[in-house]
């Protein structure tokens, strides 16, 4: 008899490495890993003109800190000059600030990279530029001080000081108790400059007017004892 046929033991198949879910993002400015897509953006104001500045990533921890600590620290001082600009400024460090936190969970940069990562450098708050900072502060503090003293924005009851001519007065709001205040508004009527007007109010003694385009203002003063 013929023995049987001998079949060879069953071999498993050698396991097959798992395919990487994806390509592995590096570093833009040294190559290094971890990084993550990421983009910066710096803004220049020019009174009517602005300039938006945008870096792209993928960054790493050290060179996506660097770059956002750069373009956020001139943006604090060159980012204010432009009423548009006052308005950017602040969206565009709050959103680098939004991705300065996210770089900041990111593991430091693996040794080895093509480059060498970036050295982020002082943190925005401890650079010159911080001062930045004080430039619409100053704008505010300005604004405030003029509508304080504008006389349009004033009522009934407000004191004034008053100098010029009948022709060209120059009428600015004061405290009642400063040597310089001679009158106190005892009547306001918007829309006209019709000082005869004011003798409807009791105690009044002389009249502003004042006219900016369209718009009339009548105040009527009376005598600040």
């Amino acid at each position: 008899m013929t023995a049987p046929f001998a079949h060879p033991p069953q071999v498993p198949p050698a396991p097959q490495p798992a395919a990487w879910p994806g390509t592995v993002l590096t570093c833009r400015c040294c190559g290094s890993i971890p990084a993550i897509k990421a983009t910066l953006h710096g803004h220049q104001g020019f009174l009517i003109f602005m300039r938006l500045l945008t870096q792209h990533g993928p960054y790493c921890r050290s060179c996506g800190i660097a770059v956002c600590r750069e373009m956020s620290a001139r943006t604090l001082w060159q980012g204010w000059w432009g009423f548009l600009s006052m308005i950017i400024t602040p969206a565009v460090l709050i959103g680098n600030l939004v991705t300065r936190v996210r770089l900041s969970r990111l593991a430091e940069p693996v040794p080895g990279a093509p480059g060498t990562p970036a050295t982020p450098g002082k943190p925005v708050f401890r650079r010159a530029a911080a001062f930045g900072l004080l430039i619409p502060v100053a704008i505010a503090s300005v604004i405030g001080w003029s509508i304080s003293s504008d006389p349009s924005y004033a009522d009934v009851g407000a004191c004034v000081s008053a100098t010029g001519t009948d022709s060209d007065p120059d009428v600015n709001v004061v405290d009642c108790g400063d040597p310089a205040a001679t009158y106190v508004i005892v009547g306001k009527v918007e829309d006209t400059t019709d000082d005869a007007q004011c003798g409807r109010f009791s105690g009044a003694v002389a009249a502003y007017t004042e006219q900016r385009d369209s718009q009339k203002l009548l105040l009527c003063l009376g005598a600040n004892r």
